[in-house]
């Protein structure tokens, strides 16, 4: 059997990870008809400073009444105080092309795609090129909400960070050299894009001051540059030789769990599970207490979270600490309703999630457990003593 070279995988799936051609709209943004929304008013810096430095959300005026009426040219003549580059009836079907998908992104995936870019870059990728390159290059996340139909869509901004493009500064570094900032909290937006023009200047390369409002996802690029940080240990692990087809990587599920006796062998006093489990989900739960890697597969209903349910609980018994991962946030949702309803969600922190709030419920988190397990007189005696895991 040939011998399995677990580099060559690791770069096989970097090369699936990366694009950096014009079909990424980090590196070739376009306006979209209902994916993206330029702000002409107020101006970038000025949108900046409000949005960003002081937090002010941004509230887009209801045209409900308007759209009603029907009346389109009356309609547009309406000087609103803030300005796209779309007619106000188009603004607001933007606006809800936007939330809705935003939305459906964070429900199945647990990931924020809204963001507010300011400035771009037009760029060459040659001096002989005719083909203009324009990158969004501070990416700011948002969050749009609206209470009902009659009221205005508010544009907020969201807790995940602030950066420069990850996806132009990868570009940029590995085919100019050049290396672009990084953000720092309370950066000024004039200073970052003067920087970068100044970086910039020898290519003949503009930056423009603009704003807008789009979907964009730079989670590939997060992970290719994961598995170059970490090839070393990546390439050393046992599941990913497996997966890269080193059978020899893998351990054998030992013969004497499918036969394990569990009414002989386990007491009830032993046994931690807080759902029903069947001998299937019981030889999957003992692998797990056992450290067996194993793929548990199955169509929907056949128990799946249960069994994950099952194995958290049992490993919390044992004083192990479990980092339960999923592609889907309903995945985890499920399986964090089922602890809880058994009593267990003052052991559960929640560490990623784009929904709002999860700041505060992460500090809840933390004051329940701390709660559990410190004295009443071994408290702080500031009453807020929650703030201090703010």
């Amino acid at each position: 059997m040939a011998t399995i070279d677990v580099n060559v995988k690791i770069e096989t799936w970097k090369n699936k990870l990366l694009d950096l051609g014009k079909r990424n709209r980090l590196l070739n943004y376009k306006e979209t008809k209902r994916s993206s929304l330029k702000i002409l008013s107020p101006e970038c810096f000025e949108l900046y400073s409000s949005f960003v430095q002081d937090e002010q959300p941004l509230i887009f005026p209801n045209l409900f009444d308007a759209s009603e009426s029907g009346e389109e040219d009356d309609e547009e003549e309406v000087n609103y105080p803030i300005q796209t580059n779309k007619s106000p009836r188009d603004t607001q079907r933007t606006l809800k092309s936007l939330r809705d998908k935003a939305k459906t992104a964070i429900e199945e995936q647990g990931v924020n795609i809204l963001y507010l870019s300011f400035g771009f870059l037009k760029w060459t990728e040659s001096q002989d090129s005719d083909y203009w390159f324009n990158s969004p290059i501070l990416l700011v996340p948002a969050s749009l909400t609206i209470e009902s139909i009659a009221s205005p869509y508010i544009l907020s901004i969201h807790e995940d960070e602030i950066v420069i493009n990850p996806t132009l500064s990868f570009k940029l570094e590995k085919d100019f050299g050049i290396t672009l900032p990084k953000y720092n909290e309370g950066d000024d937006l004039c200073s970052i894009l003067d920087e970068i023009a100044r970086l910039t200047r020898t290519n003949n390369w503009e930056v423009v001051h603009e704003a807008s409002l789009s979907l964009l996802s730079f989670l590939k690029i997060n992970m290719y540059n994961d598995l170059s940080k970490h090839k070393d240990s990546i390439a050393s692990n046992p599941i990913v030789r497996t997966i890269s087809g080193d059978a020899s990587a893998s351990n054998k599920i030992p013969e004497e769990i499918s036969n394990f006796d569990y009414d002989k062998n386990i007491t009830p006093a032993e046994m931690f599970q807080v759902v029903d489990a069947d001998s299937s989900q019981q030889d999957a739960i003992l692998c797990a207490k056992k450290g067996i890697s194993f793929v548990l597969q199955g169509p929907p209903g056949t128990g799946k979270s249960q069994t994950i349910t099952n194995i958290i609980a049992e490993c919390l018994a044992d004083g192990k600490k479990v980092l339960f991962v999923s592609e889907k946030m309903a995945a985890l949702e499920v399986v964090h309703r089922r602890l809880s309803s058994a009593g267990l969600n003052d052991f559960c922190l929640i560490l990623g999630g784009c929904y709002a709030g999860i700041s505060n419920i992460r500090c809840s988190s933390l004051c329940c457990s701390f709660d559990r397990n410190v004295h009443e007189s071994e408290k702080p005696k500031n009453d807020n003593w929650c703030g201090c895991f703010s």
